[in-house]
């Protein structure tokens, strides 16, 4: 099981009480997980135009969006789309209620390879001079890239104001030692924090050193979220187009977290800084490892009412997953040579102390996340090209968890206080020039918190494409931006510590594709 959840995103602490000790912080994995983004893995050609696919067709891309646009297919294809995505970071480190504003800041970037999807589509068709209104059907099998975990962010700087320490011991408050959450009990090993009675009978823990420190974390998740799909679309009359299909979904998630804090300190009167006479600085690491699959279904009508329009309608149930999780945590306190007594009375010499080595945790849960409705409408200039727009409606606040392993009740109430609906807005259009394609898109995802706009991300993206009988070739380039905001601890004063990152990404994706 997680242990306590003292890392919460920078609106939770308001909505999540300090007696919610039942919240785990697998709220954060059922916004993590549903967050699936078919556009994300389509074909060059899709992405290019900012995902609007909902009513357009004849791309393995239906098979996720829309099965019905498998019914726009008039020959048998395979296609192949690998992809480089580059992520450059810039986060900025502040204490809330600091009137000294920004602390530090820190940039980071990453490159890795991947591919957006592969697949082939087998067409049985009619012929067009045929007589039958049932014009004929396309099977689809293919995989695509659903979401994209990638990302290492870095921060460092002052908090004059309070330690992890601190929140520890806070949230420690009545607990007997060896009854305590882990990672309050590894900071309880460490001598970090010791225990009391307060002038009230009552036990408490407090911060065992002196002063203030310099914060710095280093943050790399790692991980993927891939969608195998089997999906059929028909075609009537060139009118209506249907389909329908499942998709496998499997995920691969890892999130390691270095944390520090040194330089324990405070200021005199006169400005100069007096070092704790007993602590260097301690490390964290906070290891977590998620892995699971699942399964959901799609459909989808799409009509031509004029020969110049097509609308849309897709649906996609909830996604139903089952994941393993294993997490642990190391912490090791650096102390000056000193001594101290234990719980038990007996002398310690600080310096001599070993790291504290956690348990490895293990837990299964379920995760059902929320359905997807799609419409879409796009307009056709004859050969020439066409305007495309989508509207996809969300609630991430119809996320639930499931377990036998734990209560999940906290975080179930965490999700419906946190998390809102949404409705997520693609358009995009092609020109066509002979045998090449210039194409262009935008597409604006809110925020799916209530009282923030976090994690709002806009793309904006381009592309060309060339088509002959035999083959074709699509480029794709998908630019986002997006802000999220991190809180490595809980503070239970005005004195919040926040790393605010601001995140682009680009995206280049290459589609092959080979008719037979």
């Amino acid at each position: 099981m997680k242990k306590i959840a003292l890392l919460i995103g920078a609106i939770f602490y308001s909505v999540i009480s300090q007696a919610q000790l039942d919240v785990f912080g697998y709220f954060e994995d059922a916004l993590r997980f549903s967050q699936s983004n078919y556009s994300l893995g389509s074909s060059a050609r899709m992405q290019a135009i900012g995902g609007a696919q909902i009513s357009l067709g004849g791309d393995i891309s239906s098979a996720a969006s829309n099965p019905a646009g498998l019914g726009f297919f008039n020959k048998s294809i395979f296609t192949f789309s690998p992809s480089i995505h580059l992520s450059d970071v810039s986060t900025d480190y502040f204490v809330s209620g600091d009137i000294n504003g920004i602390q530090g800041s820190r940039k980071s970037d990453n490159t890795h390879f991947n591919f957006a999807n592969i697949g082939a589509v087998i067409n049985w068709n009619k012929g067009r001079f045929s007589d039958n209104k049932f014009k004929g059907s396309t099977l689809a099998i293919s995989i695509n890239r659903a979401n994209n975990y990638r990302l290492d962010r870095s921060y460092e700087g002052e908090n004059n104001f309070n330690s992890l320490a601190d929140a520890v011991a806070d949230l420690s408050f009545a607990i007997e030692p060896n009854d305590l959450p882990e990672l309050a009990y590894a900071a309880f090993d460490q001598y970090l924090i010791s225990p009391m009675i307060d002038e009230n009978n009552d036990l408490v823990y407090v911060a065992d050193f002196e002063g203030f420190p310099v914060q710095n974390e280093v943050i790399e998740e790692r991980g993927s979220h891939y969608q195998m799909n089997i999906a059929w679309g028909g075609n009537y009359d060139d009118r209506l187009y249907f389909g329908g299909g499942m998709g496998v979904q499997f995920i691969n998630y890892r999130q390691q977290r270095i944390y520090q804090e040194f330089d324990f300190g405070t200021f005199n009167n006169n400005g100069e800084f007096n070092p704790d006479p007993d602590l260097n600085d301690f490390t964290l690491i906070d290891d977590l490892d998620v892995s699971g699959a699942g399964v959901n279904f799609n459909f989808g009508i799409i009509a031509r009412p004029v020969n110049f329009i097509t609308v849309g309608v897709s649906y996609t149930s909830p996604s139903f997953l089952s994941l393993d999780e294993e997490s642990f945590l190391d912490l090791d306190a650096n102390w000056k040579a000193g001594v101290t007594a234990d719980n038990d009375g007996e002398i310690v010499d600080l310096s001599t102390i070993d790291l504290y080595q956690g348990t490895l945790f293990i837990s299964d849960y379920n995760l059902r996340t929320p359905s997807r409705l799609g419409l879409g409408a796009t307009l056709f200039f004859g050969k020439k090209g066409f305007l495309s727009g989508d509207a996809e409606f969300v609630d991430y606040g119809d996320a639930n968890l499931s377990s036998d392993d734990f209560s999940t009740s906290g975080d179930n109430q965490a999700i419906e206080d946190i998390y809102s609906s949404v409705m997520n807005v693609r358009i995009g259009g092609e020109y066509r020039i002979n045998k090449f394609m210039l194409r262009a898109g935008y597409a604006f995802f809110p925020s799916p918190y209530q009282t923030s706009d976090l994690n709002e991300q806009t793309n904006v993206s381009f592309g060309f494409g060339y088509r002959n009988a035999n083959y074709f070739i699509d480029l794709g380039v998908v630019n986002s931006n997006r802000t999220i905001e991190y809180i490595p601890y809980q503070s239970f004063d005005e004195f919040q510590p926040i790393a605010s990152s601001e995140i682009e990404d680009t995206t280049v994706t290459i589609t092959f594709g080979l008719n037979f």
